[in-house]
Protein backbone atom coordinates (compact mmCIF):
# COMPACT_ATOMS: atom_id res chain seq x y z
CA UNK A 1 0.00 0.00 0.00
CA UNK A 2 1.31 3.60 -0.89
CA UNK A 3 0.14 6.25 1.23
CA UNK A 4 0.19 10.02 0.14
CA UNK A 5 0.20 12.91 3.04
CA UNK A 6 -0.23 16.24 2.40
CA UNK A 7 2.04 19.16 3.13
CA UNK A 8 -0.33 20.98 5.63
CA UNK A 9 0.64 20.34 8.84
CA UNK A 10 3.85 20.00 8.49
CA UNK A 11 4.40 23.67 6.53
CA UNK A 12 2.74 24.64 9.68
CA UNK A 13 4.62 23.92 13.11
CA UNK A 14 7.84 22.55 14.37
CA UNK A 15 6.19 20.91 17.23
CA UNK A 16 2.74 19.85 17.57
CA UNK A 17 0.42 17.42 18.51
CA UNK A 18 -1.33 16.60 15.01
CA UNK A 19 2.34 16.66 13.45
CA UNK A 20 3.33 14.00 15.64
CA UNK A 21 0.66 12.08 15.67
CA UNK A 22 0.98 11.29 12.05
CA UNK A 23 4.35 10.49 12.84
CA UNK A 24 3.99 8.05 15.23
CA UNK A 25 2.07 6.36 12.26
CA UNK A 26 4.72 6.42 9.70
CA UNK A 27 6.92 5.06 12.06
CA UNK A 28 4.72 1.94 13.05
CA UNK A 29 3.68 1.72 9.18
CA UNK A 30 7.31 0.69 8.56
CA UNK A 31 7.06 -2.27 10.26
CA UNK A 32 3.57 -2.97 8.44
CA UNK A 33 4.41 -2.81 4.80
CA UNK A 34 2.70 0.87 4.03
CA UNK A 35 5.20 3.01 2.29
CA UNK A 36 4.19 6.40 2.91
CA UNK A 37 5.37 10.03 1.39
CA UNK A 38 4.87 13.66 2.48
CA UNK A 39 4.23 15.84 -0.08
CA UNK A 40 7.02 18.73 0.56
CA UNK A 41 9.78 20.69 -0.37
CA UNK A 42 10.72 22.01 2.47
CA UNK A 43 9.53 21.34 6.64
CA UNK A 44 11.21 22.65 9.74
CA UNK A 45 8.90 19.78 11.63
CA UNK A 46 11.37 18.21 13.74
CA UNK A 47 9.67 14.56 14.35
CA UNK A 48 8.91 14.99 10.45
CA UNK A 49 12.53 15.47 10.48
CA UNK A 50 13.59 12.66 12.49
CA UNK A 51 11.73 10.09 10.54
CA UNK A 52 13.37 11.20 6.81
CA UNK A 53 15.97 13.97 6.12
CA UNK A 54 13.44 17.07 4.41
CA UNK A 55 15.23 19.96 3.88
CA UNK A 56 14.71 22.65 6.45
CA UNK A 57 13.17 26.40 5.26
CA UNK A 58 14.73 29.46 6.21
CA UNK A 59 15.98 27.83 9.58
CA UNK A 60 17.76 31.13 10.92
CA UNK A 61 15.19 33.60 9.75
CA UNK A 62 11.65 34.68 11.28
CA UNK A 63 9.34 36.63 9.41
CA UNK A 64 5.76 37.47 9.30
CA UNK A 65 4.15 35.52 6.48
CA UNK A 66 6.80 32.74 6.60
CA UNK A 67 4.92 29.93 6.81
CA UNK A 68 2.40 30.92 4.61
CA UNK A 69 4.92 31.57 2.22
CA UNK A 70 6.31 27.41 2.96
CA UNK A 71 2.60 25.94 2.87
CA UNK A 72 2.32 28.36 -0.87
CA UNK A 73 5.51 26.17 -1.93
CA UNK A 74 4.52 23.04 -0.40
CA UNK A 75 0.96 23.13 -2.22
CA UNK A 76 3.26 23.25 -5.62
CA UNK A 77 4.64 19.43 -4.52
CA UNK A 78 1.04 18.39 -3.35
CA UNK A 79 -0.71 19.03 -5.91
CA UNK A 80 2.21 17.58 -8.53
CA UNK A 81 2.09 14.54 -6.33
CA UNK A 82 -1.85 14.15 -6.91
CA UNK A 83 -1.37 14.67 -10.42
CA UNK A 84 0.89 11.83 -10.49
CA UNK A 85 -1.32 9.39 -8.74
CA UNK A 86 1.27 7.36 -7.42
CA UNK A 87 -0.35 6.42 -4.24
CA UNK A 88 -3.56 4.51 -3.38
CA UNK A 89 -5.01 6.46 -0.42
CA UNK A 90 -4.52 10.29 0.32
CA UNK A 91 -4.92 11.09 3.90
CA UNK A 92 -4.94 14.94 4.76
CA UNK A 93 -3.51 16.34 7.49
CA UNK A 94 -5.06 19.30 8.66
CA UNK A 95 -7.99 20.77 7.81
CA UNK A 96 -7.91 22.55 3.91
CA UNK A 97 -9.89 20.69 1.88
CA UNK A 98 -8.95 18.94 -1.66
CA UNK A 99 -11.24 18.80 -4.80
CA UNK A 100 -11.88 15.44 -6.00
CA UNK A 101 -10.86 15.90 -9.17
CA UNK A 102 -7.48 16.31 -8.21
CA UNK A 103 -7.41 12.70 -6.36
CA UNK A 104 -8.47 11.06 -9.44
CA UNK A 105 -11.21 9.30 -7.99
CA UNK A 106 -8.42 7.68 -5.23
CA UNK A 107 -9.41 7.30 -1.76
CA UNK A 108 -9.65 10.45 0.47
CA UNK A 109 -9.02 10.39 4.37
CA UNK A 110 -9.15 13.05 7.03
CA UNK A 111 -8.56 12.72 11.64
CA UNK A 112 -10.80 15.07 12.70
CA UNK A 113 -8.52 15.03 15.77
CA UNK A 114 -11.51 17.80 17.89
CA UNK A 115 -14.12 20.38 17.10
CA UNK A 116 -12.55 22.75 18.73
CA UNK A 117 -13.07 25.79 15.62
CA UNK A 118 -16.64 24.71 15.23
CA UNK A 119 -17.35 25.34 19.17
CA UNK A 120 -15.09 28.50 19.82
CA UNK A 121 -14.98 29.78 16.21
CA UNK A 122 -14.14 33.78 15.89
CA UNK A 123 -12.34 32.97 19.57
CA UNK A 124 -9.88 31.60 17.72
CA UNK A 125 -7.40 32.74 15.29
CA UNK A 126 -8.56 31.85 11.31
CA UNK A 127 -11.74 29.79 13.67
CA UNK A 128 -14.13 30.85 11.25
CA UNK A 129 -11.87 30.59 8.14
CA UNK A 130 -10.52 26.52 9.37
CA UNK A 131 -14.60 25.74 10.71
CA UNK A 132 -15.43 26.34 7.02
CA UNK A 133 -12.12 24.43 5.86
CA UNK A 134 -12.99 21.58 8.32
CA UNK A 135 -16.94 21.67 7.01
CA UNK A 136 -15.81 21.00 3.33
CA UNK A 137 -13.14 18.76 4.35
CA UNK A 138 -15.78 16.32 5.87
CA UNK A 139 -18.12 16.48 3.09
CA UNK A 140 -15.57 15.62 0.35
CA UNK A 141 -13.85 13.04 2.32
CA UNK A 142 -14.52 8.90 2.31
CA UNK A 143 -13.73 8.41 5.16
CA UNK A 144 -13.28 10.09 8.57
CA UNK A 145 -11.25 8.86 11.53
CA UNK A 146 -11.21 10.59 14.91
CA UNK A 147 -8.96 9.63 18.02
CA UNK A 148 -12.19 9.28 20.18
CA UNK A 149 -16.09 8.46 21.06
CA UNK A 150 -16.44 11.79 22.33
CA UNK A 151 -15.15 13.75 19.86
CA UNK A 152 -16.79 11.08 16.79
CA UNK A 153 -20.68 12.09 18.71
CA UNK A 154 -19.78 15.69 18.55
CA UNK A 155 -18.91 16.15 15.05
CA UNK A 156 -21.98 13.78 13.89
CA UNK A 157 -24.03 16.51 16.47
CA UNK A 158 -22.94 19.35 13.77
CA UNK A 159 -22.84 16.94 10.64
CA UNK A 160 -25.06 14.13 10.83
CA UNK A 161 -24.82 13.22 7.16
CA UNK A 162 -21.12 12.56 7.62
CA UNK A 163 -21.83 9.65 10.47
CA UNK A 164 -21.87 6.28 7.92
CA UNK A 165 -18.34 8.24 7.32
CA UNK A 166 -16.78 7.57 10.69
CA UNK A 167 -14.46 5.78 12.61
CA UNK A 168 -12.48 6.10 16.49
CA UNK A 169 -9.23 5.03 16.46
CA UNK A 170 -7.11 5.73 20.12
CA UNK A 171 -3.86 7.24 19.90
CA UNK A 172 -0.90 5.24 21.73
CA UNK A 173 1.90 6.23 24.10
CA UNK A 174 5.57 5.86 23.31
CA UNK A 175 7.51 5.76 26.58
CA UNK A 176 10.94 7.35 25.96
CA UNK A 177 14.21 6.33 28.39
CA UNK A 178 13.08 8.22 31.15
CA UNK A 179 15.87 10.63 33.47
CA UNK A 180 15.45 10.23 37.39
CA UNK A 181 15.76 12.94 40.14
CA UNK A 182 16.17 16.09 37.37
CA UNK A 183 13.82 17.58 39.45
CA UNK A 184 14.16 17.39 42.98
CA UNK A 185 15.14 21.34 43.25
CA UNK A 186 11.63 22.13 42.67
CA UNK A 187 9.81 19.41 44.08
CA UNK A 188 6.43 19.25 45.72
CA UNK A 189 5.25 20.37 42.30
CA UNK A 190 2.06 19.57 40.44
CA UNK A 191 2.05 20.02 36.62
CA UNK A 192 0.64 21.34 33.50
CA UNK A 193 1.40 20.63 29.87
CA UNK A 194 0.93 22.82 26.60
CA UNK A 195 -0.81 25.21 25.66
CA UNK A 196 -2.71 27.95 27.87
CA UNK A 197 -5.41 29.11 25.06
CA UNK A 198 -8.27 30.52 26.84
CA UNK A 199 -10.53 27.24 26.43
CA UNK A 200 -7.88 25.31 28.32
CA UNK A 201 -8.88 27.07 31.45
CA UNK A 202 -5.07 27.41 32.78
CA UNK A 203 -6.17 30.23 35.42
CA UNK A 204 -8.36 27.06 37.34
CA UNK A 205 -4.79 25.22 37.61
CA UNK A 206 -3.44 28.01 39.12
CA UNK A 207 -6.18 29.20 41.72
CA UNK A 208 -5.98 25.36 42.76
CA UNK A 209 -2.83 25.49 43.42
CA UNK A 210 -3.11 28.61 45.35
CA UNK A 211 -5.11 26.95 47.77
CA UNK A 212 -2.30 24.70 49.10
CA UNK A 213 0.46 25.50 51.11
CA UNK A 214 3.23 27.45 49.63
CA UNK A 215 5.48 24.63 49.65
CA UNK A 216 3.66 23.26 46.63
CA UNK A 217 4.12 24.88 43.09
CA UNK A 218 2.84 24.41 39.77
CA UNK A 219 5.61 23.75 36.73
CA UNK A 220 3.95 24.41 33.68
CA UNK A 221 5.76 22.28 30.48
CA UNK A 222 5.91 24.52 27.00
CA UNK A 223 2.81 26.65 25.99
CA UNK A 224 5.37 29.46 25.46
CA UNK A 225 6.60 32.54 28.59
CA UNK A 226 3.75 33.77 30.50
CA UNK A 227 1.91 36.33 29.48
CA UNK A 228 1.28 39.80 31.17
CA UNK A 229 -2.04 38.74 32.18
CA UNK A 230 -1.20 35.66 33.91
CA UNK A 231 1.82 37.67 35.80
CA UNK A 232 -1.17 39.76 36.68
CA UNK A 233 -2.43 36.77 37.83
CA UNK A 234 0.13 35.14 39.64
CA UNK A 235 0.58 38.26 41.61
CA UNK A 236 -2.68 38.72 42.77
CA UNK A 237 -2.69 35.13 44.00
CA UNK A 238 0.38 35.55 45.66
CA UNK A 239 1.78 33.05 43.25
CA UNK A 240 4.47 34.96 41.35
CA UNK A 241 7.30 32.63 42.73
CA UNK A 242 4.91 28.95 43.00
CA UNK A 243 4.56 29.10 39.28
CA UNK A 244 7.39 27.83 37.32
CA UNK A 245 7.84 27.46 32.98
CA UNK A 246 10.22 25.16 31.32
CA UNK A 247 10.38 24.06 27.95
CA UNK A 248 11.08 19.89 28.09
CA UNK A 249 12.67 17.73 25.59
CA UNK A 250 10.09 14.22 25.58
CA UNK A 251 12.43 12.44 28.21
CA UNK A 252 12.35 15.51 30.58
CA UNK A 253 8.59 16.22 30.00
CA UNK A 254 7.97 12.29 30.70
CA UNK A 255 9.94 12.81 33.94
CA UNK A 256 8.61 15.94 34.99
CA UNK A 257 5.36 13.48 34.92
CA UNK A 258 7.18 10.93 37.33
CA UNK A 259 8.53 13.43 39.64
CA UNK A 260 5.03 15.02 39.95
CA UNK A 261 2.51 15.09 42.45
CA UNK A 262 -0.29 15.23 39.79
CA UNK A 263 -1.27 16.02 36.20
CA UNK A 264 -3.64 18.77 36.24
CA UNK A 265 -5.71 19.60 33.20
CA UNK A 266 -8.82 21.64 33.28
CA UNK A 267 -9.84 22.19 29.75
CA UNK A 268 -13.29 22.37 28.47
CA UNK A 269 -12.98 20.92 25.31
CA UNK A 270 -10.03 18.60 23.97
CA UNK A 271 -10.44 15.60 21.41
CA UNK A 272 -8.41 12.75 22.99
CA UNK A 273 -6.29 14.43 25.97
CA UNK A 274 -2.55 13.44 25.20
CA UNK A 275 -0.91 14.30 28.67
CA UNK A 276 -3.52 11.70 30.13
CA UNK A 277 -1.82 8.84 29.14
CA UNK A 278 1.36 10.12 28.96
CA UNK A 279 1.03 11.05 32.64
CA UNK A 280 -0.48 7.54 33.31
CA UNK A 281 2.35 5.83 31.84
CA UNK A 282 4.52 7.39 34.50
CA UNK A 283 2.40 6.42 37.81
CA UNK A 284 1.02 10.12 37.69
CA UNK A 285 -2.52 10.43 38.14
CA UNK A 286 -4.30 13.21 36.42
CA UNK A 287 -7.01 15.54 38.18
CA UNK A 288 -9.41 16.35 34.98
CA UNK A 289 -12.26 18.56 34.31
CA UNK A 290 -15.26 16.66 34.35
CA UNK A 291 -16.29 16.15 30.31
CA UNK A 292 -17.45 13.26 28.51
CA UNK A 293 -13.70 13.28 26.70
CA UNK A 294 -11.96 13.12 29.63
CA UNK A 295 -13.58 10.51 31.27
CA UNK A 296 -13.41 8.00 28.63
CA UNK A 297 -9.78 8.43 28.16
CA UNK A 298 -9.09 8.79 31.86
CA UNK A 299 -11.49 5.99 32.68
CA UNK A 300 -11.54 5.02 36.28
CA UNK A 301 -7.56 5.95 36.39
CA UNK A 302 -8.08 9.77 37.37
CA UNK A 303 -9.72 12.19 39.32
CA UNK A 304 -12.15 14.66 37.93
CA UNK A 305 -13.40 17.97 39.33
CA UNK A 306 -16.22 20.45 37.48
CA UNK A 307 -15.51 22.47 34.64
CA UNK A 308 -13.98 25.98 36.14
CA UNK A 309 -14.53 24.79 39.70
CA UNK A 310 -10.86 25.98 41.16
CA UNK A 311 -12.54 25.60 44.55
CA UNK A 312 -13.48 21.16 43.61
CA UNK A 313 -10.00 21.07 41.79
CA UNK A 314 -8.23 22.38 45.22
CA UNK A 315 -10.62 19.95 46.95
CA UNK A 316 -9.26 16.87 44.96
CA UNK A 317 -5.48 18.16 45.36
CA UNK A 318 -5.75 18.11 49.10
CA UNK A 319 -7.63 14.81 49.15
CA UNK A 320 -5.05 13.22 46.79
CA UNK A 321 -1.99 14.71 49.20
CA UNK A 322 -3.75 13.29 52.42
CA UNK A 323 -4.61 9.75 50.80
CA UNK A 324 -3.43 8.56 47.32
CA UNK A 325 -5.29 6.74 45.57
CA UNK A 326 -5.88 2.93 45.69
CA UNK A 327 -5.66 2.47 41.61
CA UNK A 328 -2.69 2.02 39.13
CA UNK A 329 -2.93 4.59 36.55
CA UNK A 330 -0.92 2.87 34.13
CA UNK A 331 -3.17 0.02 34.01
CA UNK A 332 -5.64 2.18 31.88
CA UNK A 333 -2.95 2.09 28.83
CA UNK A 334 -3.85 -1.06 27.36
CA UNK A 335 -6.27 0.69 25.44
CA UNK A 336 -3.68 2.88 23.80
CA UNK A 337 -1.19 1.58 21.82
CA UNK A 338 0.42 2.98 18.31
CA UNK A 339 1.01 -0.12 16.89
CA UNK A 340 -2.68 -1.03 17.45
CA UNK A 341 -3.60 2.54 16.27
CA UNK A 342 -1.73 1.72 12.89
CA UNK A 343 -3.15 -1.28 12.38
CA UNK A 344 -6.36 0.03 12.49
CA UNK A 345 -5.62 2.90 10.20
CA UNK A 346 -4.66 0.31 7.42
CA UNK A 347 -7.35 -1.53 8.30
CA UNK A 348 -9.87 1.43 7.78
CA UNK A 349 -8.08 2.12 4.79
CA UNK A 350 -8.78 -0.99 2.69
CA UNK A 351 -12.43 -0.38 3.12
CA UNK A 352 -11.96 2.02 0.66
CA UNK A 353 -9.43 0.20 -1.96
Amino acid sequence: MKLLCDHQIFSSFAYSGISRYFCELFTEFEHLGVQWDVSCFFSNNKFLKSLKPYPGFLTEQNFRGKNRLLENINLIKTRCALAQGDFDIFHSTYSKPYDRKLLKDKPYIITVHDMTHEKYGAKLPSGLRETAEEKESIARADGIICPSFATRDDLIALYPEAADKVTVIYHGVRIPEVPQGIFTDIKPYFLYVGSRMFYKDFPTAVRAVAGLPREYKLLCVGGGSFTTEEQELFARLGMTDRVLHRQLAEPELFAAYKEAEALLFPSEAEGFGLPIIEAQSQGCIPILSDTPCFREIGADKALYFPVHDAGACCEQLQELLRRRPDFTPQDNLTRFNWRTAAEQTIEFYRKFQ
